[in-house]
């Protein structure tokens, strides 16, 4: 494994499992790539008790929180993480590597801190 494809979106698990692509994009509040070790925060919610697991096989790994737990934490962009430095056949990934960051700040403020978001952490293998 290299790391994950984070997506938030204000989307249930099944409404974006329902639609198509084009239907899923405007309710994405942010996405971005990250490192071993990027799914820390989120798992620390989910050990917590603020946030659910609800899909675990990296295909994605899925999970529910409220909007008033996760947005605080995007305020300065995704969540940092100490992940290891990762050696593949033909790439190597720096430790604590976040990229290809879309965050949709317009989205993010006008969302309503009751709001249930779906996080998606795709396996990038």
């Amino acid at each position: 494994m290299i790391g994950w494809w984070i997506v938030i979106s204000t989307q249930t698990p099944e409404e974006r499992s329902r639609h198509a692509d084009s239907e899923r994009r405007d309710h994405i509040l942010a996405t971005w790539e990250v490192g071993l070790g990027g799914l820390d925060w989120v798992e620390r919610l989910v050990a917590k008790s603020a946030a659910q697991k609800v899909r675990s096989d990296g295909y994605p790994n899925v999970y529910v929180a409220s909007a008033e737990t996760v947005i605080p934490l995007l305020v300065d962009g995704p969540p940092a993480h100490d992940g290891a430095m990762v050696i593949g056949d033909d790439y190597v990934m720096p430790p604590k590597w976040i990229g290809k960051v879309e965050m949709h700040r317009d989205r993010i403020e006008a969302c309503p801190t009751s709001q249930a978001l779906t996080i998606e952490a795709w396996d990038l293998s």
